[in-house]
């Protein structure tokens, strides 16, 4: 409740009280994977990756969001608190493997968290995870981006599976959304 009213609170500011070229866009994500060091680990990490339009070149993000959900792989329930990383390699999900193509096992990432955010996999429940920093990142072009990876922060032994998202077309896992202003023009 409290996640959906800081939320609310911020689509409010930026759409009735932001400057009035702000602008929205949103888009499916473009790879989902999961890594795991091993088959049928219950160790895990979420991969995402979506492609930012060129109308963002330039801009300033005043927030932006990865909106995706999970449950359990096994059926239990549980909350597991995520931590969200820029990826620094390129992935195809296709070929993830936990070990090959990454430089360190489990994946190339800069070992900051730039944002949190709480799964609760009782049910099929939404999940947001603040990635402004990271998009202003990439639309800067001081970060290449190669998505994000997200990993438990605190028991590691706790593996999400993806599911549709109630609403979303099928196929879709997750959605990126960005508020911005964009880049004065002359």
């Amino acid at each position: 409740m409290k996640a959906k009213m800081t939320c609310l609170m911020i689509l409010f500011v930026l759409v009735f009280c932001g400057p009035a070229n702000s602008a929205y866009w949103e888009s499916s994500v473009s790879q989902v994977g999961t890594l795991s060091p091993n088959q049928g680990s219950d160790y895990g990490r979420l991969l995402f990756k979506f492609d930012l339009p060129e109308q963002l070149d330039g801009a300033f993000i005043d927030y932006a969001e990865l909106r995706f959900t999970a449950t359990p792989d096994t059926g239990n329930s549980y909350i597991c608190l995520m931590g969200v990383f820029p990826l620094t390699r390129s992935w195809e999900s296709a070929n993830l493997s936990w070990s090959s193509g990454w430089s360190n096992a489990g994946g190339d990432y800069i070992d900051t968290i730039y944002s949190s955010c709480v799964i609760r996999t009782s049910t099929d429940r939404l999940t947001r995870a603040d990635i402004t920093d990271i998009v202003q990142m990439w639309v800067d072009s001081t970060l290449t981006n190669n998505g994000v990876i997200l990993m438990p922060l605190e028991d590691p032994a706790r593996f999400m599976k993806l599911h549709n998202t109630t609403g979303f077309p099928q196929g879709v896992k997750a959605k990126a959304r960005v508020f911005y202003t964009p880049e004065p023009r002359d």
